[in-house]
């Protein structure tokens, strides 16, 4: 009997984590896909990426418009509404990315680790016609760039062996990593070239809460603009940056009575 609820159980979360992905495709640039394209992007059969459509449509997850594509239901509109008001920054902290922004005449992002990834949860696009942008939401990986770097830094070293191990970097870049880290943790900084994405540079630093990091302050853009004079400029805008926005972020989330990540919920917008 144990094995058998045991069996039904792993296929129980395997069919909520199957369902949850066919949500993931959807996003800015595609509000609404066929069936068709569904099933080539979920990369399970037919019959299973069909029977989910129709579970998440009844469920209202999912909607079917006149025209035949398949969009995002109704019951995701509570949902989204409860996402804005718990990830909306506090005025202080969006004010403080704005005149980095301004400040620095490049972009600048607010990165939260999602499970191996991190993923953009705010952001200040430079001013400038050439520029760095990654959309905010999107998830990126944690084995390159400032940012991850910063993340990693105060995480469990098995967090950076599993974002590893899902890439498939090898031992020798383990290596590189640590070494990166350990300058990280030194420095309170983290820099970038070319890690993720060849010609684009960042440099990152943490914001805290009591002994933990909870997001990377960012400032990214095209490497030929990110000299050595300039980077230390970054670092040291950064670090003052970050020092003010931890007094506007939670050091402990479970005394925020509106529930938001971030303190200062009764000033969001």
């Amino acid at each position: 009997m144990k094995t058998t609820l045991a069996v039904e159980s792993r296929d129980g979360v395997r069919s909520v984590h199957r369902a949850l992905s066919l949500l993931t495709l959807f996003d800015e640039e595609h509000p609404a896909r066929t069936a068709r394209e569904l099933v080539e992007m979920a990369e399970l059969p037919k019959t299973t990426v069909l029977r989910l459509i129709q579970t998440l449509e009844r469920s209202g997850y999912l909607y079917s418009r006149p025209d035949g594509r398949i969009c995002l239901g109704p019951r995701l509109i509570r949902l989204s509404r409860a996402v804005d008001l718990v990830w909306r920054l506090p005025v202080a902290v969006d004010a403080t990315m704005e005149q980095l922004c301004e400040r620095s005449r490049e972009t600048v992002n607010l990165y939260v680790l999602e499970g191996q990834w991190r993923v953009c949860a705010a952001q200040k696009q430079g001013p400038q016609s050439i520029r760095y942008v990654v959309p905010v939401g999107v998830r990126l990986p944690l084995w390159g760039g400032a940012s991850a770097k910063v993340l990693l830094a105060d995480a469990p070293t098995e967090l950076m062996d599993l974002a590893l191990t899902h890439s498939g970097k090898d031992a020798s870049y383990r290596a590189w990593l640590m070494h990166e880290l350990q300058r990280v943790r030194q420095a309170g900084v983290a820099i970038s070239h070319g890690e993720r994405e060849r010609g684009s540079s960042s440099v990152a630093a943490p914001i805290r809460a009591g002994d933990r990091t909870v997001a990377a302050l960012a400032i990214s853009g095209p490497t030929m603009r990110f000299t050595d004079v300039r980077l230390h400029q970054f670092a040291e805008v950064l670090k003052n940056a970050t020092r003010d926005m931890e007094r506007s972020f939670t050091k402990d989330m479970d005394h925020d009575a509106l529930g938001t990540v971030w303190v200062g919920a009764s000033e969001a917008r």
